[in-house]
């Protein structure tokens, strides 16, 4: 259950820096204030100069403090699923108190417990999801607190990410004048924010067209098990765009944002429009649906290639389809494009908040959903993580002693890499792949339609 106080949520993206105040009231999410700067010293999702970024930031929180009439001191940030490392791992702990009653202290306990599992310098824990408890061998326990026992054990997800790209957004944030409350993963936070229950249950893909990339993210059973990026993202076909019909790329972005359509099928010759060509005096006359070929051409490059890694994780099998989300998103015909490549029920998901009813804002409305809506154990779970520094940053192995066999199965990590034959293949037991694609980038590009409602400049 959600719930009271306000939350703020930052997202960072290649294209744009979003901030989202939102206050909670007996459940009910109410969005006070929200941002949306262009932003600068991000690439490929990816901090890449510190004050640079932290500026950008600033604008964004000046923005989003305007309109909402308060001041930000702490944010939730969103995190990308760049070298994201998913494991299922456990912990075990003997109840100490007196009267043998779990209590909160038992319960973070247990989790610093699991968080010592092994891994290399580089990694840090970000975040840690717990899925079941088991008090003295009985299990299936969601909330052990209040209960007797004499020992506690617990398995989750624990998810973990590259110390320097933590670093550097933690970094990041403060210089601009706020302190990071929660790191939230985002293919885990918009998964759950956009799937209805029986698509997270039964499972389903979303694909998120950002501005520097396009990621990936499975959810079945309702656990993330597959992420994977692509570096292209919504800036390219802007780029494509430009070096086609030999013009600038805030034309080109124009002509994007006011005549684009992603299905050629959709287009005609009757439209025309005229561009300004670098080299000539005169304008040259295009028809929308010579622009929408060359739209089309990059979008079906980045289809093609999705497809083909969810055909191996057999993602496309499962009942949910593919729900598209993000900037790139907008384009009209993209879910008929979409649908007649991955061959599988598409829509697209735009959210219900006034004002902001844009795939684009899915993200930040998504980190503030996450925090919003989580319970008292897994809010102690995450104060776990994030009190607990030293066991964040460089764990190290404390034998359990229990007789008792794994709570859950011991799946090797799989970073950086494609997924090969059928080593991940979503079948009952969960595969947790976190890939980050390093094939050479490609052109696609970003886009935000009025269509859709409000715009932020």
């Amino acid at each position: 259950m959600a719930r009271n106080g306000f939350f703020t949520g930052l997202d960072i993206g290649t294209s744009t820096i979003k901030v989202l105040v939102a206050e909670y009231i007996d459940g009910q999410m109410n969005v006070i204030g929200v941002s949306n700067v262009k932003s600068a010293g991000v690439k490929d999702g990816i901090i890449v100069n510190i004050d640079v970024a932290a500026n950008a930031i600033k604008a964004a929180l000046a923005q989003a403090e305007e309109k909402a009439g308060i001041r930000i001191d702490k944010v939730n940030v969103g995190l990308p699923a760049n070298l994201l490392q998913i494991e299922p791992t456990q912990g075990m702990i003997p109840v100490t108190t007196n009267s043998q009653e779990i209590t909160d202290v038992d319960v973070e306990n247990v989790v610093k417990s699991a968080l010592t599992k092994s891994m290399t310098p580089e990694r840090e824990v970000i975040s840690f999801i717990p899925e079941e408890f088991v008090v003295d061998g009985f299990q299936g326990i969601k909330d052990p607190r209040g209960m007797m026992g004499i020992r506690l054990e617990m398995r989750g997800l624990l998810y973990t990410g590259p110390r320097t790209i933590l670093h550097n957004l933690r970094k990041t944030v403060e210089r601009a004048g706020v302190q990071v409350e929660n790191i939230v993963i985002s293919p885990l936070a918009l998964t759950r924010s956009i799937l209805n229950e029986g698509e997270k249950e039964f499972g389903a893909t979303v694909i998120d067209l950002g501005g520097g990339q396009t990621t990936v993210a499975v959810m079945r059973g309702q656990e993330l098990q597959y992420t994977n990026i692509y570096q292209e993202g919504g800036d390219y076909i802007t780029k494509d765009i430009s070096k086609v019909l030999t013009t600038s790329q805030s034309i080109a972005e124009n002509l994007k944002f006011n005549y684009g359509v992603a299905y050629p099928q959709q287009a005609t010759d009757k439209e025309k429009f005229t561009v300004e060509v670098i080299g000539e005096s005169n304008p040259v006359e295009v028809t929308e649906r010579y622009l929408s070929e060359v739209i089309a051409a990059r979008l079906r490059q980045i289809f093609t290639r999705v497809k083909q890694d969810l055909e191996r994780t057999r993602a496309l099998e499962l009942p949910g389809g593919v729900v598209l989300v993000g900037g790139g998103a907008i384009l009209p015909g993209i879910t008929e494009l979409a649908q007649e490549i991955f061959g599988v029920n598409t829509k697209l998901y735009v959210p219900n908040q006034i004002g902001i009813r844009n795939p684009s804002f899915a993200h930040v409305i998504s980190i503030v959903e996450y925090v919003g809506g989580l319970d008292e154990v897994e809010k102690l779970a995450q104060v776990a993580v994030n009190g607990e520094a030293d066991l964040r940053q460089k764990p190290v192995d404390i034998p359990v002693t229990s007789k008792r066999p794994a709570l859950a199965p011991n799946v090797p990590k799989v970073v950086a890499q494609e997924p090969q034959g059928e080593e991940n293949v979503l079948e009952d037991t969960p595969v947790y792949v976190a890939t980050d694609d390093e094939e050479p980038k490609t052109k696609i590009g970003e886009r935000i339609r009025g269509i859709f409602g409000s715009m932020f400049e």
